[in-house]
């Protein structure tokens, strides 16, 4: 039988054209899935490689053939052994700019997780919080941004986009807890937007996560912890199956929290995917699915803390909110040495109730029912040319259509519908085409220029006299964003970068056809970047200064819990990203990341945060692997003149685990210093009847981060 591809001894087994497109390719570099990174960077001279604990800055979608140390270490983990490459994989000469880079999956499992979706605080500057429970799509933070739920930060897993536009609760919302942990093998990031693959709600930055191949050996996991969690988790691969390897993940999981009303999750997932040689390259059908339920507990006025209402900051003032996700993800993924394509298909529906200002102004509650479901289908493809020696050629195609049967918002009392506030079917279309060249006139220096043109059209439909009433109608918008970086290695070890290019993200289509005050359907963003990279052995340091205006913020509106268009905004500011391997053992990282956010009429953005931090360090000693990692979210305004500010947060986490042949034996601690800092905070107008005597009143709005939560687990490898 003809064998895919060489099985590594142990740990995850790789695939070439999927991990490392360079290596499939015969002279140039190339991205799988959508690929991965670029941006740019050069910090006074002063430079760079991003890099993240355990992987050290690996390279992304442009990455060069895998370069491994004599030094390399194997780290198990949660799931398999996971090969890590003690120096990372080469990134002068290769990459687009100075804040991109990738980790692989080790680091990722290595690091300890309260929620699936902070795996994406890997990102440096990436911090992941929550305000409604953890069944619902996280609160992100980056770059100066409040990306509420993803308006300006997209995710891809195995070229899939994750990011819901004209979702019933909030414009791109990027819902991650169906992933199960163990499935990640590689994430991917970029920031800015500077490459020609990179569309809708990239401005700020966007991750490009790609699923394990296999496993060498089937696994089984169990863990208990605080506040009623409990997981349960397997998987393993099933070898020459056909002309294919087939492997299959479940993970169930339960919680209830700190919370005066226990959340209650109930959360079901699994993954199967079968993989097969095709030509050169491969052929991978993925099937993902993912259930849960849960009562969320939201922020609550911090003026009610402490009353008989409100006993202490875990209360939960509407004990009757609830939220239920189903998505089902299939996805056919063709990999061939120069060109790749996907076509996937999802089904999804979403549903919560939720009360942020808890009520009406004559008294009666104002809790509300978002809903949102719909059918995706899409097609992305790109194709690589090597035009001689110092010329390279790439195009592609994104294609996607939502038909959402039904969108819309009732007003509700205790989940018992009072009113249709607007009902809603909508259809959204759009396809892209994109080209992009690099040029390398002179040893050590390369250009690129890309061109993306994009095109939407929709959809708007009433499925009742409220819908109606706010508008409805068809309509199209397109827009053309150019590209264009340049590097430059100033010496083997030293390369710096410039960037300029500009992108878009798209408004909720009901927005277009309001009557009222429509909006633009595609919204035009520019960024510009400076930063330089530095890569020793062992020690890799990058810096970045950059810029980012936007022709329209998308902001949270607490009356309608969604986010809505306001004015256009201008950013900058720089980051530092530092990792250093003193030992095989021990790994040690670092970021530090500042920003200016301002309204073009110079008021302050809320919720645009000032600056952010985080740091960790990791030691893999045989049988021992242990890691503690610090987060810290700077303070920011909540409203616009600045009178009202949150401090922030900080939080550190940290993991250890003994491994025997058979066996591992784990545990977690996390929020070790037990914080009561905020998760995320608001100002805007609420209502406590029974503390509130006057009506409604102003006020800050917040909900704490969770208290120490300790977790144990045990995991036995067949």
């Amino acid at each position: 039988m003809h064998k895919m591809r060489p099985t590594p001894p142990r740990g995850i087994s790789p695939s070439p054209c999927r991990y490392n497109p360079e290596g499939c390719s015969m002279t140039s570099r190339r991205a799988l899935y959508s690929k991965a990174i670029s941006s740019c960077v050069a910090l006074g001279g002063a430079a760079l490689v991003t890099s993240s604990a355990f992987a050290a800055e690996a390279g992304g979608a442009d990455a060069a053939p895998v370069m491994q140390s004599a030094g390399a270490v194997a780290v198990p983990g949660k799931g398999n052994e996971i090969v890590v490459f003690g120096r990372g994989e080469a990134k002068i000469g290769v990459a687009h700019a100075a804040s991109e880079g990738s980790v692989a999956g080790s680091d990722l499992l290595v690091r300890p997780l309260l929620r699936v979706a902070e795996l994406l605080e890997a990102v440096p500057g990436m911090v992941a919080a929550q305000h409604s429970g953890s069944g619902k799509a996280n609160q992100y933070f980056l770059r100066g941004f409040n990306l509420d739920h993803g308006s300006d930060f997209t995710t891809y897993v195995d070229g899939v986009q994750m990011n819901l536009r004209t979702h019933g609760h909030g414009q791109g919302y990027l819902d991650l807890n169906g992933l199960i942990p163990e499935i990640v093998a590689r994430e991917d990031f970029r920031k800015g937007p500077y490459r020609a693959d990179g569309g809708d709600f990239a401005l700020a930055g966007a991750a490009y996560m790609t699923t394990i191949d296999g496993y060498d050996r089937p696994w089984i996991a169990l863990e208990g912890g605080s506040f009623g969690s409990r997981r349960l988790a397997a998987g393993g691969t099933l070898r020459d199956l056909g002309p294919g390897d087939l492997t299959l993940v479940a993970q169930a999981k339960r919680y209830d929290g700190p919370w005066q009303v226990p959340e209650r999750l109930r959360h079901y997932s699994g993954f199967a995917k079968y993989l097969m040689p095709a030509g050169e390259g491969d052929v991978a059908a993925s099937l993902h699915g993912y259930s849960g339920t849960w009562r969320p507990t939201e922020q609550i006025p911090e003026r009610i803390v402490g009353s008989a209402v409100c006993p202490d900051v875990f209360c939960s003032p509407d004990p009757s909110a609830r939220g239920r996700t189903l998505r089902v993800v299939g996805n056919i993924a063709v990999t061939q040495p120069d060109w790749s394509a996907n076509l996937h298909a999802q089904y999804y529906d979403w549903s919560m109730f939720s009360n942020p200002t808890y009520a009406e102004p004559d008294g009666t509650s104002a809790q509300i029912r978002q809903f949102d479901r719909r059918w995706i289908v899409g097609l992305s493809a790109r194709r690589q040319w090597d035009l001689g020696t110092a010329l390279s050629l790439t195009a592609g195609t994104e294609n996607r259509y939502d038909n959402m049967g039904k969108v819309g918002v009732d007003r509700t009392e205790e989940r018992v519908l009072l009113q249709s506030l607007g009902r809603y079917h909508v259809e959204e279309l759009s396809g892209a085409l994109y080209a992009e060249a690099t040029w390398r006139p002179l040893d050590g220096l390369r250009l690129t220029a890309g061109l993306r043109g994009d095109y939407y059209r929709y959809d708007v439909r009433a499925h009742d006299p409220q819908a109606e009433a706010l508008g409805t109608g068809q309509g199209h918008d397109s827009i053309v964003s150019p590209k264009f970086s340049a590097a430059y290695r100033v010496m083997p070890q030293f390369e710096v970068y410039a960037n300029w290019g500009q992108g878009f993200h798209s408004n909720d289509v009901r927005g277009a056809v309001n009557l009222e005050l429509p909006v633009p359907v595609l919204v035009r963003g520019t960024g510009k970047e400076l930063g330089g990279r530095l890569q020793l052995s062992g020690f890799s340091l990058t810096a970045t200064y950059w810029w980012l205006d936007v022709g329209s913020e998308l902001r949270f509106v607490g009356d309608s819990n969604a986010v809505e268009p306001s004015g256009a905004s201008n950013r900058h500011g720089y980051e530092i990203v530092a990792f250093w391997r003193p030992l095989s053992w021990l790994a040690l990282d670092g970021n530090y990341t500042a920003s200016h956010s301002r309204f073009d009429n110079g008021e302050r953005i809320p919720n645009a945060f000032e600056n952010a931090a985080s740091g960790g360090v990791a030691l893999v000693l045989d049988p021992w692997e242990a890691s503690l990692r610090l987060r810290h979210l700077g303070p920011y305004p909540l409203i616009e003149d600045n009178s009202v500010r949150n401090q922030g947060s900080t939080v550190v986490n940290g993991r250890a685990a003994w491994k025997g042949k058979h066996w591992e034996i784990y545990g977690e601690v996390l929020n070790i210093l037990d914080s009561r800092d905020k998760d995320i905070a608001y100002f805007y107008e609420s209502y406590i009847p029974a503390y509130d005597a006057g009506g409604p009143i102003e006020g800050v709005l917040s909900r704490v981060v969770e208290p120490r939560t300790v977790k144990v687990g045990a995991k036995f490898t067949f």
